[in-house]
């Protein structure tokens, strides 16, 4: 599934689960803007050989390569509530 979609699903998922509570950002490596304004990070995930895509709650990386939408979301709820974050 291409990682916009997944980004979707999971940010529909969450909402339902939390609302606005939290945010889904999506970010296009193929936008030159989106390059240039995450230089240093794009940098670091390439010596690290980390492939893409690649998911991150709270700069925490939570997934490297594939992503499926059940696992992030299962993923991310978990690290919700380890922060005491309250689910509907």
């Amino acid at each position: 599934m291409p990682s916009l979609k997944v980004a979707n699903t999971v940010a529909l998922s969450l909402a339902r689960l939390v609302g606005d509570q939290v945010q889904v950002i999506y970010y296009d490596l193929d936008d030159p803007v989106v390059l240039h304004q995450h230089a240093e990070r794009i940098t670091y995930f390439a010596e690290e050989a980390w492939p893409y895509p690649l998911a991150l709650f709270d700069d925490e990386i939570l997934f490297v390569g594939g992503l499926q939408p059940l696992k992030l979301l299962a993923a991310v709820v978990e690290q919700l509530r380890r922060r005491g974050l309250n689910l509907a």
